[in-house]
């Protein structure tokens, strides 16, 4: 049953290390709700909930439980003890403006990055979801659906591809049982993949279809300007019959970011090998002399709005 999770053969020893006690199981978590945590497989007698003591939100907000986490529970009584080291984790820093983190999944291998062929189509926006990914040590996918309700869907994968080169990228229609075997490469068993992008684009969709019936309800965006609703209220986990884990989550319009330089340099690599040829090591490329990147800006080599995307994210 924890192989249908995501468990992994390498995380044996974490097991070894955190169930020598007696009256402890292992457990991943499949929901996160304001009133607790739902986990699979279930506790003794079916119980799954799992409610959340005070002592866990005096930590800080890394080290709260989240979907996709494997904890530790007491068979006794259903408490939480620990959360298990995490082979990965997304985050972002929350909307509010606190400078506080929250968390989105943890032990992620893959992660679907949801877009689609109308207004929502925003490559800044899809710049900031990979850079996340890529931090987190996690492969990005990037999805663009609705390829069938747009006259020119090569127009948006021809933009896709110049703006991730190096990253997967898989148009569809999510309604139809094509879009199932599009993602199959990530689906494989014991994998775990993350959903993210905004309202509307399909992620609820895509779930549905991969599961082969409606699992997770689905609204429609709002044609003028593109925006979806908030479908998913809660981040959930569905077992797929391919064998992976899909990571659901309500749709995030703003992605503000954390600490994420190694994933800005791995997604912009160009941008990086260009500035190791500059004459400075602290060339800022504005109009320092003997700079690579502003030459290869002068001459095309570099686009204008990719190099404006880098420097932003870098926060120059």
């Amino acid at each position: 049953m924890l192989r249908a999770l995501g468990w992994k053969s390498s995380f044996a020893d974490l097991r070894s290390a955190h169930l020598a006690e007696p009256d402890r199981s292992l457990h991943r978590v499949t929901e996160v709700q304001r009133t607790g945590l739902i986990v699979a497989p279930p506790l003794s007698g079916a119980r799954s909930n799992v409610p959340i003591s005070g002592k866990w939100f005096q930590r800080p907000e890394r080290e709260r439980p989240t979907v996709g986490d494997w904890v530790v529970l007491d068979t006794t009584d259903g408490k939480l003890l620990e959360v298990l080291p995490r082979s990965s984790l997304l985050a972002r820093l929350s909307p509010a403006g606190n400078r506080t983190l929250q968390l989105i999944a943890a032990n992620v291998d893959s992660a679907f990055v949801v877009t689609s062929c109308n207004a929502d189509f925003n490559v800044p926006r899809l710049e900031r979801y990979v850079s996340v990914v890529l931090e987190a040590g996690i492969e990005p996918v990037i999805v663009l659906t609705k390829i069938d309700q747009t006259p020119d869907p090569q127009a948006y994968q021809a933009e896709l591809r110049s703006a991730f080169q190096t990253v997967a990228i898989c148009g569809l229609n999510a309604l139809e049982p094509a879009a199932a075997r599009a993602l199959e490469p990530w689906c494989g068993e014991g994998q775990t993949i993350a959903l993210l992008g905004s309202s509307g684009v399909g992620k609820s969709t895509i779930v549905n279809t991969l599961m082969g019936g409606d699992v997770q309800r689905t609204q429609a965006i709002r044609e003028e300007d593109g925006k979806g609703r908030h479908t998913t209220t809660y981040r959930s986990a569905h077992l797929l019959p391919q064998g992976a884990v899909i990571l659901d989550s309500p749709g995030m319009r703003e992605f503000q970011m954390a600490d994420t330089d190694a994933g800005v340099a791995e997604l912009f690599d160009d941008i990086e090998a260009l500035a190791q040829a500059c004459r400075f090591r602290d060339c800022a490329h504005n109009a320092e002399p003997g700079c690579a990147v502003q030459a290869a800006l002068d001459d095309g080599r570099l686009d204008e709005r990719r190099f404006a995307s880098y420097k932003k994210l870098k926060g120059q």
